[in-house]
């Protein structure tokens, strides 16, 4: 009878583990849902934001400074299993719709976009499918400066889930930009930043992020970079406790070689490095790993000027063949 009683003392013990060991599964695979379906998002955000009708840019914005880096080491290797995106547009009116399967062929995310021009003011609506959004932009000159500010409104699908609005003033007259987002409702943080280019190719910035609820400054940096014909170098400390930096050098007409790494403070093990060929004037082939060994390749393709292409394959380097494969393929359309 004891016998008995200790086998299924064991028994229950092992069902009472797989229950666990399932729920963490579980928990796991939610998780990992959550935060793939919070990507796609902001990759639908992030292709949609360019047609709006910003002034001239006579500087770049302080997330442009170490732009070359960031081109050779991350355009084409985020966009998911398929990507198309078309845009027409007028004189004064453009249309743009976007879809795209991030990250895997099931997870369908898209937006389409209505923008009008009326002189000195911009309007667009933009139905997204978490999401529409609304926003108006008034541009002008000054004291020999563009001035800019564009009010937009965010209005999510969830039922919990607040309407978000932010008013954003810009101002640029070369060798100083600025701008600021001030929260109007719902939206907690105030942000800002300044970008300075006191002389030819020297470029400084600063950026802050405070948290108008917390009434707490979230996040500040400085960066410092040189640009010119052929390099890029860029130091960005983020506060003042984590360092990070990016490298773009020109070997010649066709190739390029591109690193960014964390060199002080928290993950300072990771840095992705890689390089770039320009076949011809039509195709650029790229390359990259990482310090986790994730390996990828792109090829991207310019048709015409109005239509591009471009073709990811990536993998596993710690596991090449029985690994994760992920192949994905993108185009564009304007007219």
């Amino acid at each position: 009878m004891e016998k008995l009683k200790d086998f299924l003392r064991k028994l229950f013990r092992k069902k009472q583990k797989r229950a666990v060991k399932v729920n963490e599964d579980e928990e796991n695979l939610k998780k990992n849902k959550c935060e793939q379906n919070t990507k796609a998002k902001i990759a639908v955000k992030d292709e949609m934001k360019h047609t709006e009708y910003p002034p001239l840019p006579l500087m770049m914005t302080f997330f442009q400074m170490g732009y070359l880096a960031k081109q050779c080491l991350n355009q084409g290797y985020g966009k998911g299993v398929w990507n198309i995106e078309c845009i027409s547009s007028t004189k004064n009116i453009s249309f743009h719709t976007y879809g795209a399967a991030i990250p895997d062929i099931g997870d369908v995310v898209g937006a389409v976009e209505l923008s009008e021009k009326l002189g000195n003011i911009n309007l667009s609506q933009t139905w997204r499918t978490d999401a529409w959004a609304s926003s108006i932009q008034a541009i002008g000159e000054a004291i020999g400066a563009n001035l800019y500010t564009l009010l937009q409104g965010e209005f999510p699908k969830e039922e919990d889930a607040a309407p978000k609005v932010e008013l954003l003033a810009g101002f640029e007259r070369a060798p100083l930009k600025s701008e600021i987002i001030i929260p109007v409702l719902h939206s907690p943080k105030f942000m800002g930043y300044l970008l300075l280019q006191p002389i030819e190719h020297f470029l400084f910035g600063g950026r802050l992020e405070f948290d108008v609820e917390q009434r707490q400054i979230d996040m500040h940096a400085l960066c410092v970079g040189y640009v010119d014909d052929t390099t890029e170098y860029m130091l960005k400390l983020e506060k003042f406790k984590d360092l990070r930096g990016s490298v773009f050098q020109r070997l010649g007409d066709k190739w390029a070689v591109a690193l960014k790494a964390n060199l002080f403070g928290e993950n300072m093990k990771a840095f992705t490095v890689g390089g770039q060929y320009q076949v011809d004037e039509k195709t650029l082939l790229k390359a990259r790993i990482s310090d986790d060994c994730q390996v990828g390749f792109v090829c991207q393709i310019k048709v015409t000027d109005n239509i591009e292409g471009i073709y990811y394959f990536g993998f596993d380097g710690n596991s090449p063949m029985s690994g994760d494969h992920k192949v994905g393929i993108s185009w564009s359309f304007k007219a």
